[in-house]
């Protein structure tokens, strides 16, 4: 017999016995145990962006005729666009067209959305007003808000009914956070004169049921901003400040 064959049967006898201990082992173990991940991680996030006013109501209008329902619409469709890749990304109104302010907290609502940023580029007294205003919700009475009433509109969480104007208090936190970083986002990018963050009872905000914020991007009774506010390459880099604010936000609160 050569060497060759007897290394052959040596190497042999010594794997044999240890697969069959292998084997047992594998018979005998209990099944692998499934790994449970939470529903709203598998989920994608969702989205909702508001374009301000619509339709028969164009919002503020500029010295030179420019509508603020354009402008927003024009940056709601560019944070789509961009954000489409890796989330849901819903808008209130897709075109041209009025939709009732509670009806576009209600499509937030609906949509069971991660965050809802409602976009506005409005007018300030005379024409000096300019710059970026970041708002998140504050309870109260004032413009803008939902007055009393007895019977008031109230929307399911979980199991018990809020009133809609109680359901934005429990994300006041993360609204505030959002905020500031959507507000940071647009300084950095686009250069503007800060308006600061400031707290209202905004409507649109009220019965948000996710961390919720509105934002001027610009004033457009101000000349000069709303030549800027006429130009392509501004609109795509506020819609790209506010996709890098809402990417940051995520990243912070997953």
């Amino acid at each position: 017999m050569t060497n060759t064959l007897k290394h052959k049967r040596i190497i042999f006898g010594l794997i044999c016995p240890a697969l069959l201990v292998l084997a047992c082992i594998v018979k005998n173990s209990p099944p692998a145990r499934a790994i449970s991940i939470p529903d709203e991680l598998l989920r994608q996030k969702v989205v909702v962006i508001d374009p301000g006013h619509g339709g028969h109501d164009p919002g503020a209008v500029g010295p030179a005729g420019l509508a603020e329902k354009d402008v927003t619409l024009s940056v709601a469709r560019k944070i789509k666009e961009i954000l489409s890749r890796a989330y849901e990304v819903v808008l209130t109104r897709e075109d041209d067209y009025m939709v009732d302010i509670v009806r576009r907290t209600g499509v937030a609502n609906h949509h069971h959305a991660d965050l809802l940023i409602s976009i506005h580029a409005g007018s300030g007294f005379g024409h000096q007003a300019q710059g970026v205003v970041t708002f998140f919700h504050s309870p109260g009475t004032g413009p803008g808000s939902i007055p009393f009433r007895k019977e008031r509109d109230s929307w399911e969480v979980g199991e018990k009914p809020l009133p809609w104007d109680e359901i934005q208090d429990k994300h006041r936190a993360k609204s505030q956070a959002l905020a500031k970083l959507v507000h940071k986002h647009l300084l950095a990018k686009l250069n503007p004169e800060s308006r600061g963050i400031r707290e209202a009872p905004l409507l649109i905000l009220q019965g948000a049921d996710m961390p919720a914020i509105l934002v001027e991007v610009g004033h457009l009774s101000h000349p000069a901003e709303e030549k800027n506010l006429r130009r392509p390459d501004v609109i795509s880099a506020t819609a790209e400040a506010i996709c890098e604010a809402i990417k940051e936000f995520f990243a912070k609160y997953p």
